[in-house]
């Protein structure tokens, strides 16, 4: 079993990292075609449906990030309505470690400051087209 820790974990864009965040994930879902009938014996049954999935980071506002993508690449990506390439992965992966990767859109974006608090930010990504998995 190769468990991890998983500050290891990224989101990014373009094979660049989205800076400072704290927490990352990822969620995929498969919807479901009811296919019951009178024949079912009064159990439900189903047939899968479309899959769809989302990627949500949050973290620590930072403007000027140079090596990595920042918050206002992410505002810049929300105006612009653009599309973009994202993976969920480690940094680095070992033999038999996955990735996940899949274009998206930024469908929300926060930004917040509380009195004596750190200012941070959220962002979610909801994927289009397929969602790619590479293991090393």
């Amino acid at each position: 079993m190769a468990i991890f820790n998983g500050t290891d974990l990224g989101v990014y864009i373009d094979q660049v990292l989205i800076a400072a965040a704290t927490d990352v994930s990822l969620t995929l879902n498969a919807e479901t075609i009811d296919i019951t009938t009178k024949d079912s014996a009064a159990f439900r049954e189903l047939l899968p449906g479309v899959r769809s999935g989302s990627i949500s980071v949050s973290g620590l506002i930072d403007y000027v990030d140079a090596a990595n993508k920042d918050t206002l690449n992410l505002y810049d990506a929300w105006e612009n309505r653009s599309v973009l390439a994202l993976k969920f992965s480690k940094a680095t992966l070992a033999t038999g470690e996955a990735s996940f990767s899949a274009n998206a859109f930024i469908t929300s974006l926060e930004q917040s400051g509380g009195t004596e608090d750190t200012a941070s930010y959220s962002a979610t990504f909801e994927l289009t087209g397929t969602i790619d998995e590479t293991v090393a």
